[in-house]
């Protein structure tokens, strides 16, 4: 009998144990998915607020702009392919930045009277790896601080 309700009680302890471990590991992925967000979306976000010069070519899945990097003029692209976010500085070979990504809607944008885009916005929605059926997003708005002045 005490062998029995021994074998019971273990059982509960391990449904449990195996309950917590399950939901650390699901808050670690999660984590490491928003860290990777944060320095992706940093990068572009600071990239934006120095550009002269959003295209009006630019898309919901790709951003097309003139801006400074380190204090030398730069032409970085910015484009959601598959699940992928890559970077293309000037005609190098695009680099990816964030893998995962569950829409391809990342920027829009707002312009003034004339059609100059005037300030960007960051909707970043990612599918943590291990976990496909949770969503993770991020969003930012960007003013462009040294757009040319026609």
């Amino acid at each position: 009998m005490t062998v029995a309700l021994l074998g019971v009680v273990m059982g509960g302890l391990l449904t449990v144990f195996e309950s917590v471990q399950r939901s650390a590991t699901f808050v670690q992925e999660r984590s490491e998915t928003l860290d990777e967000m944060r320095v992706a979306l940093d990068q572009m976000t600071k990239e934006i607020r120095q550009a002269e010069l959003v295209k009006t070519t630019s898309t919901a899945s790709r951003l097309e702009m003139t801006t400074y990097v380190l204090g030398v003029r730069k032409s970085i692209v910015y484009e959601v392919l598959g699940q992928t976010l890559k970077r293309t500085v000037d005609s190098a070979a695009a680099a990816p930045i964030q893998t995962h990504v569950a829409s391809t809607n990342l920027f829009s944008y707002t312009t003034d009277a004339s059609g100059v885009i005037q300030l960007v916005k960051l909707d970043l929605d990612v599918n943590p790896p291990r976990r496909p059926d949770t969503t993770v997003i991020l969003t930012s708005e960007v003013r462009l601080r040294n757009k040319v002045i026609t």
